[in-house]
């Protein structure tokens, strides 16, 4: 009797005012940090586990199987009565720690400071009604039963009915399928479950890569697909940008107006021209004609490099400003600014007219061969257009999806001398 009287005082001593139910003071002390997300697309007879996080914030360690052991116990809807057998108690699969403990500390011994995980199944009972129920919990110490921190913890779990219930397979595929922008039409598909009334499946896209949570208000619809049961699905995104994007699709239950979800699936395009600009990186005379040295004539060849593959019109042409007020200042122009009394000549290049032109293989650089010597459009102050010659304008020359060279944010658009 005296050792239960000796170990009844140390308790009391470790739980401070827990031994007479009151709040905790420090000794014992947490604070909620996060949880794993609320459960959806639930059936019956369908086990998941949740799992929620607390810190240790009180002053003595979280030791199992002392007087400071921490539980998190069962509490009703209110929030604030625990350690009874909550309301939804038949989903314990029997794996619970109690009748009014769902489970007690992961870690053997949780310093201050530290935290740990308590984790615990559900299982979804036969003849349960579609909808959302709740688990309401909170940290209690596990020798007397006391809240140590009332903190109102709760996760739910969603069942759907059997006759609206989503997609498991669901995949998503970067394809071409309209010929414009590259390949970045983003094709989803699914099976419809076999066993479904509902047939309107939401398709939904997130410009993020999944998991994410799929009742995230950054889902937003792109197209309700009616789909049979057991046949398959199908919905193409087309024309995304470069990045990743989260696809699903969810179904409605119309009795009880509740979503079932699908499995996500990112997609991410790397090889759109959606959104990206047609600019040059490389402008290079590779062969001189010997019958006007430095000047851009007959004979001459010239290449230039773009960031997408280039679409020819039937006569593509360039303007050319000369170097007749000096040298651009660099390589992405504009042409050098002319002083009081001195111009600069201007000429065009046209595919088929003056030039022959090709495109190589990926049809990402141009090259040129002039055949005739430019059409001058303006005569500056010296005759003919004199190296270095910027491009100043162009027409016919647009990405695949019909979008003009953007000069002006072009790294190179500048040509000659000989190597340059």
């Amino acid at each position: 009797m005296r050792a239960i009287f000796i170990a009844l005082a140390v308790l009391s001593a470790l739980l401070g005012p827990f031994a007479t139910g009151v709040r905790a003071a420090a000794n014992l002390d947490s604070s909620y940090l996060f949880e794993s997300a609320y459960l959806n697309n639930l059936r019956e007879g369908d086990t998941s586990t949740l799992v929620v996080f607390f810190q240790n914030t009180g002053a003595m360690d979280w030791v199992s199987n002392t007087a400071t052991q921490v539980n998190l116990a069962t509490c009703l809807d209110d929030k604030v009565t625990c350690n009874v057998a909550p309301k939804n108690f038949n989903w314990n699969p029997g794996t619970w720690l109690s009748t009014t403990a769902y489970a007690t500390q992961a870690k053997a011994d949780v310093a201050p400071g530290d935290f740990t995980s308590f984790s615990y199944q559900i299982k979804v009972p036969v003849n349960t009604v579609p909808g959302t129920y709740r688990f309401n919990g909170d940290l209690v110490a596990a020798a007397t039963g006391t809240v140590i921190h009332p903190e109102g913890y709760y996760q739910e779990a969603t069942v759907i009915s059997a006759a609206a219930q989503a997609p498991t397979d669901l995949g998503a595929v970067v394809t071409d399928t309209n010929g414009i922008g590259g390949v970045n039409d983003v094709k989803v598909t699914w099976t419809a479950p076999a066993r479904n009334t509902a047939n309107g499946y939401e398709v939904q896209r997130r410009n993020s890569p999944c998991p994410q949570d799929p009742a995230d208000a950054a889902f937003f619809n792109l197209a309700t697909v009616t789909v049979q049961p057991a046949q398959p699905g199908t919905y193409v995104d087309v024309d995304r940008p470069n990045g990743q994007y989260c696809y699903q699709t969810r179904v409605k239950d119309p009795a009880t107006g509740a979503f079932a979800y699908s499995n996500q699936a990112t997609a991410t395009v790397t090889n759109s021209t959606t959104s990206v600009a047609l600019t040059s990186t490389s402008a290079v005379l590779t062969r001189a004609n010997d019958v006007a040295p430095g000047r851009l004539f007959s004979g001459d060849n010239f290449s230039i490099t773009f960031t997408l593959a280039l679409k020819l019109g039937s006569a593509a042409s360039m303007r050319f400003a000369d170097a007749d007020c000096g040298p651009p200042a660099s390589q992405a122009g504009p042409p050098a600014p002319c002083a009081s009394g001195m111009s600069q000549t201007t000429g065009d290049v046209t595919c088929g007219m003056n030039s022959n032109c090709s495109l190589s293989l990926d049809s990402k650089t141009l090259m040129v061969t002039l055949t005739a010597p430019p059409v001058e459009t303006a005569i500056g102050s010296t005759t003919g257009l004199q190296y270095p010659v910027t491009v100043i304008s162009s027409s016919g020359i647009t990405d695949a999806g019909g979008n003009p060279w953007d000069l002006n944010n072009s790294t190179d658009r500048v040509i000659g001398p000989l190597g340059q």
